[in-house]
């Protein structure tokens, strides 16, 4: 089941992908260097996020001090965008308090789900499932 991503600058789809859970695809061409997405949610500070990483959650982005955005309460889909260590397609750039997934180097081709490293912090240990951290 297809569901489309509303608030991006490029035709999104969210659906079910062989990383994890549900993934975000690019349903049209994105060059290199284009911001594709906002990551949105509901802003809260490092305690507030704490307390949600230790019951679960797992979209929790740090924006700056004492500011988290959680991508899935009250987010606009960018949170269903997936790890991936080698050869990422996007990046993540952090631009006067907002976050956007970027086109990595070669662009995204249509069709392609649209990843990105999540870091060590989010995963410290190669080949093992880490506890899901702040990204």
């Amino acid at each position: 089941m297809k569901k489309q991503i509303s608030g991006s600058n490029y035709r999104l789809v969210l659906k079910p992908s062989p990383i994890e859970g549900d993934g975000v695809y690019a349903a049209e061409e994105i060059p290199w260097g284009r911001k594709i997405i906002e990551y949105r949610g509901a802003v809260i500070d490092d305690k507030e996020a704490e307390r949600r990483i230790a019951a679960g959650a797992t979209g929790i982005m740090k924006l700056g001090t004492d500011a988290n955005i959680d991508g899935f309460d009250n987010g606009n889909g960018a949170a269903f965008v997936n790890h991936r260590r080698e050869n990422p397609n996007c990046f993540l750039l952090r631009e006067k308090d907002r976050v956007y997934l970027v086109a990595g180097v070669e662009g995204v081709k249509a069709g392609d789900e649209l990843c990105y490293d999540y870091g060590s912090d989010y995963f410290p240990q190669k080949g093992k499932r880490a506890e899901k951290h702040r990204r």
